[in-house]
């Protein structure tokens, strides 16, 4: 009977500290399972970014100019800007997991053909079809993290994807120029689909499926026409404020940035290397920042770290309008991925915490639609006013375009959307 006692009084013991240790053991998964997730992410915009300093010195070498390039570039931004969304939406259907397998074998099959085709219509297709494959790799790594991590922590873990993205943009076209230089065209394209695979294996073997079936079954029962309609427009109107922030934070820079280079060569006398520096210390600033103060999000309300990372993302702007003095514009620099890393924790966390299991891809797609429509219009609008605007109207532009962001955040954020 003792013995008996004694027993029962061990095995009850263990078992409580089984489930004591369930938690924490959970909680280590998730934890190892995000941080392969954010290597996969890191992994997968390197090798997007190895090949961006080859293609002007491919076409010139097939005697296709800048024409073709910007006709290149825009294919890609349309095809994300189309795909986002529906990307998204199929988040919430079959899984954030094959989402992430599609855009990364989509980005490997693009990235082989890249390598050999030699026909500008083909060059700008290819990229069209890379563009739309590529978008549900943010939704779907963004949608994990709503799945996976509780309110309270989200911040810090999509400043750790932010960083990932910045690192990976920011080492890939040095490593590009160099396989160019060392081993001709095709090599970055041949070893930027190797990165893709590697990041597809650590996908399928450490980062688990986190969508509920619950949810997934959810999500087929309402796949009317109608029903779909109502929830996407439904979705757009309730998250309209921050869409409205997000889109005027990303048009900024691709809008006033093809003025930067003349304006420093024609106007400020400084060399290359001086504006790749500025262009290095803002994609520093955009690596480093996230990684340790996305966590802000967390502790303070979010409305005046989105008002305070708007005033700041446009420093350099500010900077090269008012006192385009070198030690400024690397002090502007530095604000402007500053300003990063307050304001897209914060928008991140507002979003997540604001969705379910069901439509979390769908509104992170919705998100993505409208980072790539600012994207791709930047540039346009560029193109179309640039030749009577003139660099300091267009940085002017800018400034005023971060302060009308300010006001909208002042006015249209609540404390009841913020918490």
């Amino acid at each position: 009977m003792a013995t008996t006692f004694l027993d029962h009084k061990a095995s009850a013991t263990t078992k409580a500290k089984m489930i004591l240790a369930t938690p924490a053991r959970k909680s280590r998964r998730i934890t190892v399972a995000l941080t392969f997730l954010i290597g996969c992410v890191a992994l997968s915009m390197t090798g997007f970014a190895i090949i961006m300093p080859v293609f002007p010195q491919r076409l010139q070498a097939l005697g296709l100019g800048a024409e073709t390039l910007a006709l290149m570039e825009g294919a890609f931004g349309l095809g994300m800007f189309l795909l986002s969304t529906p990307m998204g939406t199929l988040a919430g259907r079959i899984g954030r997991k094959p989402i992430l397998l599609i855009s990364l074998a989509g980005f490997i099959v693009t990235n082989l053909l890249l390598a050999f085709v030699n026909v500008p219509l083909l060059f700008i297709l290819i990229r069209f079809v890379e563009g739309m494959v590529i978008s549900g790799l943010m939704p779907a790594s963004l949608a994990i993290v709503g799945d996976t991590i509780p309110t309270a922590k989200q911040g810090r873990w999509i400043g750790f994807l932010t960083t990932a993205q910045a690192t990976g943009i920011a080492l890939g076209p040095g490593i590009g120029g160099f396989l160019y230089q060392a081993w001709g065209f095709t090599s970055p394209f041949l070893l930027s689909a190797s990165i893709a695979l590697l990041a597809s294996l650590l996908c399928i073997l450490l980062v688990p499926e986190t969508l509920p079936a619950q949810a997934r079954e959810e999500a087929k029962a309402h796949q009317e026409t109608k029903t779909r309609e109502r929830g996407l427009i439904g979705l757009i109107w309730l998250f309209a404020p921050f869409l409205f922030i997000d889109f005027g934070l990303i048009f900024i820079y691709p809008f006033v940035f093809p003025q930067y280079p003349f304006f420093f060569e024609k106007v400020l006398h400084y060399s290359t290397a001086q504006y790749g520096l500025i262009i290095s210390v803002y994609g520093l600033a955009l690596a480093v920042f996230p990684l340790f103060l996305g966590r802000l999000s967390e502790q303070l309300p979010k409305k005046p770290l989105i008002i305070a990372g708007s005033v700041l993302f446009g420093a350099l702007n500010v900077f090269m309008f008012v006192a385009p003095l070198y030690p400024l514009l690397l002090v502007g620099a530095a604000l402007a991925g500053l300003g990063s890393a307050f304001a897209e924790p914060a928008l991140g966390s507002i979003y997540l915490a604001a969705t379910t299991d069901s439509n979390r891809g769908q509104v992170m797609g919705i998100r993505g639609s409208a980072i790539s429509l600012a994207v791709m219009l930047g540039p346009l609008v560029q193109a179309l006013i640039g030749p009577w605007t003139g660099p300091h109207m267009t940085f002017a532009i800018g400034i005023v375009l971060s302060g009308v962001i300010v006001l909208m955040a002042m006015l249209l954020l609540k404390g009841s959307q913020e918490k």
